[in-house]
């Protein structure tokens, strides 16, 4: 078995957000890991995000950060699972479908961000998210998905049959959705692709598993 990939998230309970992403992924594909959970609290994030800065562990203050040999340390969520995903063999072996993963994990970037802005936003500002911009967002994806999966749910798998990086990102910006009252899994279905993939995704045992954890422990 390889050593365990370590990484650096910060506490979020039940919620995934960009670390999640990458946990997701490394459930999925049966990869072990060892996080590091740091607080999220005001306070205690700007002193950790200043020795991140600092340290030069991440210039940019962020995380995720995945600690390597020789005093090498990775960021950036989708960044990180794509390295993982060559140095342990579980991309798709074709530059096409690895594409396929790419295009809608770049683009989902700009819907996560979108959330997380109006998630932290007014009441006003979630409503108006909810009626108009996610509903464009879903249909955008879904229509992505309709266009580039490859084996159905998933836009492409590894040898294994096991969901990658483009996938794992959809799947945890689904599930922080619901888990934030967006909508529930039957109001998606009005997206077949997406709900296939997150029905596909959540049944995962070790994805499944973490799951009951963190909502047992709420």
């Amino acid at each position: 078995m390889s050593n365990p990939i370590k990484f650096r998230y910060i506490e979020l309970g039940h919620l995934s957000s960009r670390g999640g992403a990458l946990r997701f992924f490394l459930l999925a594909n049966d990869i072990p890991y060892e996080e590091t959970i740091v607080s999220f609290a005001p306070e205690a994030w700007a002193v950790e995000k200043k020795r991140l800065i600092e340290s030069g562990e991440n210039p940019c203050g962020s995380v995720p950060v995945v600690y390597l040999e020789n005093n090498v340390q990775l960021s950036q969520h989708m960044a990180i699972c794509r390295y993982v995903a060559r140095t342990h063999q579980v991309d798709s072996g074709d530059a096409l479908k690895d594409c396929f993963q790419d295009i809608v994990a770049d683009e989902q970037q700009g819907f996560r961000d979108l959330w997380v802005q109006k998630f932290l936003g007014t009441e006003e500002e979630r409503a108006e998210y909810r009626k108009h911009a996610l509903p464009e967002h879903l249909k955008k994806f879904e229509a992505l998905y309709q266009k580039y999966k490859t084996a159905d749910p998933y836009l492409s798998t590894s040898p294994a049959g096991n969901p990658l990086w483009g996938d794992s990102a959809m799947f945890a910006l689904l599930y922080d959705h619901m888990e934030t009252g967006y909508f529930t899994e039957d109001g998606l279905k009005e997206y077949p692709s997406l709900s296939a993939l997150y029905k596909a995704y959540v049944a995962i045992p070790a994805v499944a598993g973490w799951i009951e954890e963190k909502k047992s422990s709420k």
